[in-house]
């Protein structure tokens, strides 16, 4: 036996060391996602809060058939 403990001992360690590096690189890389998915979903709620609001749709949309009236009627 030396002053490090046997090599059993040694092995286990190490296996317990690459264990909570994997374990710590999956957390990271999980963070990195996490972070990505917050960053598209500000992205997506600012472009859906750049709308017009629904009464301006509307506005539109009755003024847009009001046009094409007018010209159908002028037409006929």
């Amino acid at each position: 036996m030396t002053k490090d403990g046997c090599s059993y001992g040694n092995v286990t360690r190490q296996i317990v060391v690459d264990i909570k590096e994997s374990i710590d690189a999956s957390f990271k890389k999980i963070d990195t996602s996490l972070t990505n998915i917050k960053e598209d979903n500000k992205q997506l709620y600012n472009h859906m809060s750049s709308r017009l609001p629904m009464w301006a749709s509307i506005l539109f949309t009755i003024l847009g058939s009001l046009v094409v009236g007018l010209i159908v009627y002028s037409v006929v």
